[in-house]
C-alpha cells in the first residue's frame, strides 16, 4: 500500500477513529481534522486532532484526502440544524478539496451512506438509484458534492455508499441496543424492509481499499441485508424480552433512518479490490453486542 501522505477529514466518531487507524498501518497520515475549514494553505494555530500528530496547512504536499461522514441522530434541534445546514457543509467541503488540489492531492475519498438511498421498490439499489434529502445524511450529500468539484478539478473521486457501520461506540448502534435493552423497538419501520449494513472494522477496511480503487461511486455492505423483522427478532432474543414500539416519531416509520428498505447486494468494490467483509451479517453482530452490553438493562 502507498505510504503518500494523506488527510482524514470528519466530525469525531467511532468511524473516524476506526478509519484513522487503519490510515496509520499503511499510509503516511499527516492529520486528521475536525473541520474542513481547518484544511487551509496557511499554518494554522490550532492544535491538530490526537488522532494524528501533525497539523496539515504547513506547506506538506498532499496525495489524499479521505473524508469521513456519518448519519446524524433523528431529532437534531433546530440551532444546530441552522449550525450544520447543508449548504454551509457543502461550502466547507468544496473549499477543502479544491485547497487540497493545490497541496497536490491527486485523490478523494468519500466515505457516504446507503442511508441516503430512496426505497429500493423491490429491486436491489445500484449507485444510480433514487436518493433522499434529509438531515440525518446532509453531511453526506454535502461531501458527495465535493467529490464532484474534484473531479472537475482534475483528481480522482471514491465515494462509498456504506451499509449502516455498526459498532459498538457508533451512536445510531448504541442508541438502538439502548432502547432494546429497555424492551423498546427504534427500528420500527415495514417488517420486510431491508437495512443494508456493514460492521465498523469492515468499513474502515474499505476505506483503505478505496485509496486504490479506480473512481466512482460504489455501495459497500456485508452483502446480506436483514429485514427489520429479523433485527429486531435476533435483538429481541438478545436482550430475553419482547420489543415494544416506541412511536418516537423522529424515529418512526417515515424516518430518513429507518422507514424505507434498502436492499443492496451489490459486490462490484468486492470484484475490483478484493475487499471483503469479515464480520457476520449485521443480525448476528447487532445481537452480540446486545447480549454482550446489554446497554441500558
Amino acid at each position: 500500500m502507498s505510504t503518500a501522505p494523506v488527510v482524514l477529514i470528519g466530525r469525531p466518531s467511532s468511524l473516524r477513529s476506526a478509519v484513522a487507524c487503519q490510515l496509520r498501518t499503511a499510509t503516511s497520515l499527516v492529520s486528521c481534522l475536525d473541520s474542513p475549514a481547518r484544511l487551509a494553505p496557511a499554518p494554522s494555530s490550532e492544535a491538530p486532532s490526537s488522532e494524528a500528530p501533525s497539523s496539515a496547512g504547513n506547506g506538506l504536499a498532499v496525495a489524499a484526502v479521505v473524508v469521513v461522514t456519518v448519519p446524524r441522530l433523528p431529532g437534531l434541534p433546530s440551532r444546530l440544524r441552522h449550525r450544520f445546514g447543508s449548504s454551509g457543509l457543502a461550502a466547507g467541503f468544496e473549499h477543502a478539496v479544491a485547497t487540497a488540489r493545490g497541496l497536490g492531492a491527486t485523490r478523494l475519498v468519500v466515505v457516504s451512506s446507503a442511508f441516503r438511498y430512496d426505497d429500493d421498490g423491490g429491486l436491489p439499489l445500484r449507485a444510480s438509484s433514487p436518493i433522499l434529502t434529509a438531515p440525518e445524511t446532509a453531511p453526506a450529500a454535502a461531501a458527495e458534492r465535493a467529490a464532484s468539484l474534484f473531479t472537475r478539478l482534475g483528481g480522482d473521486s471514491v465515494v462509498l455508499r456504506l451499509g449502516w457501520t455498526y459498532g459498538g461506540a457508533e451512536a445510531i448502534t448504541r442508541r438502538v441496543m439502548s432502547a432494546a435493552g429497555r424492551g423498546w423497538r427504534l427500528i420500527d419501520g415495514d417488517p420486510a424492509a431491508r437495512i443494508a449494513a456493514l460492521a465498523e472494522p469492515d468499513a474502515a477496511r474499505a476505506v483503505l481499499a478505496a485509496l486504490t480503487a479506480a473512481p466512482g461511486t460504489y455501495n459497500v455492505t456485508d452483502g446480506a441485508p436483514a429485514t427489520q423483522a429479523m433485527l429486531n427478532a435476533r435483538l429481541a432474543a438478545a436482550a430475553s424480552r419482547r420489543l415494544h414500539p416506541l412511536y418516537d416519531a423522529d424515529w418512526g416509520p417515515a424516518g430518513a433512518l429507518f422507514g424505507v428498505s434498502r436492499e443492496i447486494t451489490d459486490a462490484a468494490f468486492t470484484e475490483m479490490t478484493g475487499w471483503h467483509p469479515r464480520a457476520a451479517p449485521a443480525s448476528e453482530g447487532l445481537a452480540g453486542l446486545l447480549s454482550q452490553g446489554q446497554p441500558g438493562r
